[in-house]
């Protein structure tokens, strides 16, 4: 909850996009302990799943962007079938 005002979650949500819109909820802390902000998120760049403030780790969860791969970050594959794990097979010759 220390980190939770308009300034400081704004700041935390620039690292993942464009900020548009901070919940209401998450303002007036009825959210608890997490922060749900609106973010502007360029696909074709790999998304953050984590930062670290004062040393402690916080994982971000995109909703309503389901096929994020957690190794590269980007969006369109799993991690199952990432190119930086799987390399493609040579064409038979």
């Amino acid at each position: 909850m220390e980190f939770i005002n308009r300034e400081a979650v704004e700041r935390i949500a620039s690292r993942i996009g464009k900020p548009v819109k901070v919940d209401r909820a998450t303002m007036t802390g009825d959210r608890g302990r997490y922060a749900r902000v609106c973010v502007e998120v360029d696909l074709t760049k790999p998304l953050l799943s984590q930062y670290k403030v004062e040393g402690r780790t916080y994982y971000i969860h995109f909703k309503g962007l389901h096929n994020i791969c957690t190794e590269c970050g980007k969006y369109g594959h799993s991690v199952k079938s990432c190119h930086l794990l799987f390399k493609p097979s040579p064409p038979p010759s």
